[in-house]
């Protein structure tokens, strides 16, 4: 079951009501499948859902609601999804492809001699990580100094009175500054790896261009981007820091995507890509398919799952067909460890199907 909500105190029994409405489409479809027994034991936790008013106030932009018989699990959306509901021998994932769509996953480090902080991030959620004992600010490395006058003073000649000699500090303690943060940094990057432990996920910095630029010289791991947000992240919160780094990985994305588009061109007649849906799920399902098109804005089942309290019947409705075609493609694609890339853009000017494909072989 999905459906697109608010979270709002206003809006919660508007949305709880139409949940309600679709939940009684569902018992509807069910109705002569299934005994009323099992119906309501499998549907269950939609009622329970329905009846927490407290749940429908903390919604984010969409719920969705996985149920099978002993087992069901719901999930906030951060986005607007498609009203609809499907009943078969499987469960949809299609309009959740947004969550799945190309490499999204990313890490922000947050480079600050006071609050060193590691975040693991998606287009649209962001989680502070625990570093465990990685030092998170240079006291935790370097003893802090004892109060002392910023000159100290020594006899003009041994041996005899007079003035004074003041002699300043600052350029040594400018170099043994610098030695600090390096060890810091040091430490940081070697505290960092088991924790990494070469995850293969994009990198981006966040700091002072100084501290970036020596970072960036000591970390050992692959994954650091080019790019970097060179501003202070101090007084930044998470959501900010993922706001500001996003970017940098959208772009990477972008050019990622252009590049696999342009791939699919150059192999057009070769036999290693295709735009036949029948084709494309038929290698998905063997795990040849290396990297799986699906045309978006809209997604398939945005576009076909239309009107109030809509229930599709998988495998029964024809007009769903192609819906499913794409959606068996593309579960297949990642179960076999293959990308999935949502695109507006046509990769095949040839056909207008819902997907194309890249093959392995």
């Amino acid at each position: 079951m999905f459906m697109p909500t608010h979270g709002s105190v206003e809006q919660a029994q508007a949305d709880q009501l139409r949940w309600k409405n679709l939940l009684a489409s569902v018992e509807e479809s069910l109705a002569g499948r299934m005994r009323s027994p099992e119906i309501a034991d499998l549907l269950a936790p939609a009622r329970a859902l329905h009846e927490d008013a407290r749940a429908w106030q903390r919604m984010s932009e969409g719920v969705a609601l996985f149920m099978r018989p002993g087992w069901h699990r719901s999930y906030r959306i951060p986005f607007t999804i498609p009203e609809f509901a499907t009943v078969g021998d499987r469960l949809v994932l299609g309009p959740l492809f947004k969550l799945l769509s190309g490499d999204e996953q990313f890490l922000v480090l947050a480079l600050s001699q006071q609050n060193l902080r590691l975040l693991d991030c998606t287009r649209r959620t962001v989680e502070e990580l625990s570093i465990g004992d990685v030092p998170t600010a240079l006291r935790d490395v370097v003893e802090e100094a004892e109060p002392r006058s910023d000159t100290m003073t020594r006899p003009a000649s041994a041996g005899r009175g007079g003035a004074a000699v003041f002699y300043g500090h600052g350029a040594s303690d400018d170099g043994f500054k610098k030695d600090e943060v390096t060890r810091f940094l040091r430490e940081v990057s070697a505290g960092l790896t088991p924790v990494l432990n070469d995850r293969g996920t994009a990198m981006v910095l966040v700091g002072a261009e100084p501290l970036v630029a020596a970072y960036r010289g000591i970390t050992p791991y692959p994954h650091v981007l080019d790019e970097a947000v060179t501003r202070n992240p101090d007084p930044l919160s998470a959501d900010e820091l993922h706001q500001l780094a996003w970017p940098v990985i959208d772009t990477r994305l972008r050019d990622e995507r252009a590049e696999l588009i342009a791939q699919f061109r150059a192999l057009n007649g070769t036999g290693r890509v295709s735009s036949d849906p029948v084709l494309i799920q038929e290698a998905a399902r063997q795990g040849r398919v290396q990297t799986l098109f699906v045309q978006s804005d809209p997604w398939c089942w945005e576009r076909e799952a239309t009107g109030p309290h809509a229930t599709v019947m998988l495998g029964v409705d024809g007009a769903h067909a192609e819906c499913e075609r794409v959606e068996a493609a593309a579960v297949a694609t990642m179960n076999n460890g293959g990308l999935i890339h949502a695109t507006s853009e046509a990769v095949d000017h040839s056909n207008d199907s819902d997907m194309a494909a890249i093959f392995r072989y």
